[in-house]
């Protein structure tokens, strides 16, 4: 059983930022100490809300790696799009050995319009195209070829490397780059340097929701990570992608393995005072998420958006309690709606998200304590 942890950094509170990236540190350190483990980060810009202004994962994970021993450093997800792939290649490999290899990395395709739009409008992943997904593949290819490979090129609809007529000039004295040039001096393969401290890469993830981002992840080789998704919708993309999988590899894995599913997530003394603390902030999150995703990403497969009943919903709290969305609660109610849900759908690897947006910074220690302490024992003695 894995018990990790999202973080992102929120400032409802209206805190000079400097302070909430103090604050990043503190619950860091402190899950560190806790004992889960893994932390991950996301990439998101342009935040004026407090929701999370994380515009570089990297940067925030090696500040982290410094100041941290065990916990492993996930970034879910850096947005490949928006990235020049060798540059991204070069920095993550430094990342993982600045880490001495607890880094674990989650690529996407950037999934705000403001994002995309302004770091790379040719990433568009809404005109009903497939150029983002394209972009995505071949920046996914020229990543982990360059980290796999000594002497690595590539031709492709947006990136030659090497560029062809470029010359290498060597350093005197220096070894030779082994098949990087031809007998003049020109470039027909090049590498980065260092190569990643785990090999052949660090472990990689794929953050979806979709059928079709669960079956690409299985044919991939990257372990899942989803979000909404529950009760029977969850059932089905769990059995795809172990069908899938074995498609792939020959090897049919067991039900709910290498999926990470994500849950927003408190403990406190009560289920009272849980629900005292979070009621509220879950109340926005579920208005804000209606009118940007819309109603359908909380409900179950045999349950349909346009259903009059779902138009208004009057107690949200309970709403997304009865569909699993919340572990909130005392450490007895978080233990067994978690321990239900590893059971039925074969979760081992779990991410909680406890500082969600409009809980107040110094509240979340103490949830990060008791789980750690009162529910944590239970799931990984048991296994669930």
């Amino acid at each position: 059983m894995e018990l990790d942890i999202l973080h992102t950094l929120t400032n409802r509170e209206g805190k000079d930022w400097h302070e909430v990236m103090q604050v990043a540190r503190r619950h860091v350190m402190l899950a560190d100490e806790l004992g889960y483990d893994r932390v991950w980060f996301g990439e998101h810009h342009f935040d004026t809300d407090g929701t999370d202004a994380i515009p570089n994962p990297l940067l925030l994970a090696t500040d982290l790696a410094a100041r941290t021993s065990n916990i492993r450093l996930g970034l879910a997800a850096v947005s490949l799009t928006l990235w020049h792939p060798v540059r991204v290649a070069e920095d993550l490999a430094l990342l993982d050995h600045f880490s001495e290899g607890r880094l674990d990395i989650a690529f996407g395709r950037g999934i705000l319009p403001i994002e995309v739009m302004t770091l790379n409008p040719e990433a568009n992943r809404w005109d009903g195209s497939a150029t983002s997904q394209e972009i995505f593949e071949e920046n996914f290819e020229i990543v982990t070829g360059l980290w796999t490979n000594n002497q690595f090129s590539h031709v492709g609809k947006r990136y030659t490397l090497p560029v062809p007529g470029t010359k290498f000039i060597a350093a005197p004295g220096a070894k030779n780059a082994v098949g990087w040039t031809d007998e003049d001096g020109t470039l027909k393969a090049l590498g980065i340097i260092p190569k990643p401290f785990q090999q052949p890469m660090p472990p990689l993830f794929a953050v979806t929701e979709s059928a079709d981002g669960f079956a690409r992840a299985a044919h991939r080789g990257t372990a899942p990570i989803t979000w909404y998704p529950t009760g029977q919708v969850l059932h089905d993309l769990i059995a795809l992608y172990q069908r899938e999988r074995e498609n792939a590899t020959g090897v049919k894995p067991a039900y709910g393995q290498d999926v990470g599913v994500l849950r927003i997530a408190y403990v406190a003394r009560t289920d009272d005072e849980a629900r005292r603390i979070c009621e509220e902030a879950i109340v926005d999150f579920f208005t804000f998420i209606c009118r940007v995703r819309g109603i359908g990403v909380f409900l179950d497969a045999h349950e349909d958006p346009a259903d009059p009943r779902f138009a208004h919903i009057d107690d949200p709290w309970q709403f997304l309690m009865d569909r699993d969305h919340l572990f909130i609660g005392s450490p007895e109610s978080v233990h067994d709606r978690m321990a239900r849900m590893s059971e039925s759908h074969g979760i081992r690897r779990w991410m909680l998200h406890m500082g969600f947006p409009g809980i107040g910074h110094d509240l979340v220690d103490p949830s990060l304590e008791l789980f750690a302490e009162e529910v944590a024992p239970a799931l990984r003695a048991t296994g669930k």
